[in-house]
């Protein structure tokens, strides 16, 4: 009897000590798994705004994908007295029709990084040609199908510290250009710099697992920092696959260039 009655204290004790011991036990739980990141044990989640992996609208940090591409740009139009020149020109000739955007329209000292551009406008044309700045040799052409704004160049690499010319064409027979664009290669020295810390970036996000959007947008922050305004515009169209927030920036900011110099 007297064991039973034992017993039976016993477990009535474990049922009134145990939820007095649980929040103790959650709470050193919690300080371990914080110790764990203090120590610097980081998630590709903690790196990347989660925002990039959830479905069109808000992210978790109240604001939207498009919102974030669009800030990586305003220093294009909303540029203080201590700010480097960008240099916006008049892109649009044939009545307003095409606007020529990359490279030639938003760059500071007319420099790029990348040796083999990306070329984008707004409106027809039938042909662009890549030539130097001081010869008439013709480096690359390319014959535009319709509707097409956006083209890679293929040709041979441009040399660093080089300028260049691309001219456009309304009539794949014509032999004088519209209109054309100069541009420069920055030179060597700052060339390599770039590319070194690139690559670098470039690996550290695929080591943590980023997306290939993610990626471009860390890229784009890259050469915003550094005013090179045509090369991060390339990095936001080469993204295969955009989300449906990025390709509205597209063409949100295509319409903002074209027209910024006409405000």
């Amino acid at each position: 009897m007297n064991q039973k009655l034992n017993l039976v204290l016993f477990f009535l004790a474990l049922t009134i000590i145990a939820p007095l011991h649980l929040p103790m036990v959650i709470a050193q739980t919690t300080q371990v798994q914080n110790n764990s990141n203090q120590n610097g044990e980081k998630d590709v989640d903690d790196t990347f705004d989660k925002s990039d992996e959830d479905p069109p609208g808000i992210g978790n940090n109240g604001t939207t994908r498009w919102n974030r591409w669009e800030k990586a740009f305003e220093n294009v139009f909303n540029q203080s007295d201590e700010d480097p020149p960008v240099n916006i020109k008049d892109g649009t000739t044939r009545g307003d029709s095409l606007c020529l955007v990359s490279p030639g329209l938003i760059e500071v000292e007319g420099k790029i990084w990348n040796t083999r551009p990306i070329f984008i406008w707004q409106g027809k044309l039938n042909r662009i040609e890549i030539r130097p700045s001081n010869k008439e040799q013709v480096l690359w052409t390319f014959d535009i199908q319709e509707n097409e704004e956006i083209v890679d160049y293929s040709g041979e690499e441009l040399e660093p510290g080089s300028t260049y010319r691309w001219r456009i064409f309304d009539s794949t027979n014509s032999i004088a250009g519209m209109q054309q664009r100069t541009f420069s290669i920055m030179d060597v020295e700052e060339h390599e710099a770039i590319t070194q810390d690139l690559a670098k970036l470039d690996r550290d996000l695929n080591k943590q697992g980023a997306t290939k959007e993610a990626i471009a947008f860390a890229k784009v922050q890259f050469f915003a920092e550094r005013n090179l305004w045509s090369d991060a515009l390339s990095e936001v169209f080469k993204v295969k696959e955009p989300s449906m927030e990025l390709e509205a920036f597209r063409s949100n900011i295509l319409q903002r260039l074209c027209q910024g110099d006409q405000n």
